[in-house]
């Protein structure tokens, strides 16, 4: 498995014969797409920081579905399925093996990920969020509903995993900066609710000291927090 950061939100993971690429805002380089397998895009939201029309220029070029949260606009031709929250996709193919797709809710708008595939389990957690904001930067939030709202849907996920017997091998959890001290209380929320094996922080646009922030408070647990200084960058590989 390899990980590739793009960009905010964006990554690639590619597995021995699938790609999965969630929340591609930015143009993807060629290496990072290979020919031979099949390519899943998923669009956590119609944020433009989590989508962006550039996803179907890759199309016509590679053997490619397309799964959307149902609140963006809808184009994309057959190969495009829409989706809510708690809804479930299966993708068999022949040459790249089983895909199933479970959604989840999230704290913002659309939906959050939980794929499996080749015997890996990878969250994305689009804008699932503790948005504890600072009543100077946003008074009209209710801190508490907040927490409340990120809690249970965490418990969601929590129950799946624990019903189907599967462990999350990869998270991509938001670290947001502008939170400003609370901007890794989501991902540590995460890491001791749900365990992951490995923990990718995203929706810091280019503000990467956040992340080192997150490997401190994640210091002694059994997590391996992903680091990354640059776009279109390899940050994990097995």
């Amino acid at each position: 498995m390899k990980i590739i950061y793009l960009h905010h939100s964006g990554f690639v993971v590619e597995l021995d014969k699938n790609t999965l690429i969630f929340d591609a805002i930015t143009y993807i380089q060629p290496q990072f797409l290979k020919k031979g397998r099949r390519k899943y895009f998923f669009a956590s939201h119609a944020h433009t920081d989590h989508f962006s029309q550039i996803i179907y220029n890759y199309g016509t070029d590679f053997d490619t579905r397309y799964i959307l949260s149902d609140d963006i606009t809808r184009r994309g031709g057959k190969k495009t399925t829409f989706i809510k929250p708690y809804e479930h996709l299966h993708y068999d193919d022949i040459k790249c093996g089983p895909v199933e797709i479970d959604t989840f809710g999230s704290t913002d708008q659309g939906v959050s990920f939980l794929v499996q595939a080749e015997g890996k389990v990878i969250f994305h957690a689009g804008d699932l969020n503790w948005w504890d904001w600072s009543p100077d930067a946003r008074p009209e939030i209710d801190r508490a509903a907040e927490e409340r709202d990120y809690k249970a849907e965490i418990a969601k996920i929590k129950d799946f995993l624990e019903t189907n017997h599967r462990k999350i091998n990869v998270a991509f959890v938001p670290v947001d900066s502008r939170l400003g001290r609370s901007a890794t209380k989501a991902a540590e929320y995460f890491v001791d609710e749900l365990h992951p094996q490995i923990l990718a922080p995203m929706h810091c646009w280019d503000e990467y000291s956040v992340v080192t922030d997150l490997q401190q408070a994640c210091y002694g647990k059994d997590v391996k927090i992903l680091t990354m200084s640059k776009r279109n960058e390899i940050i994990y590989a097995d």
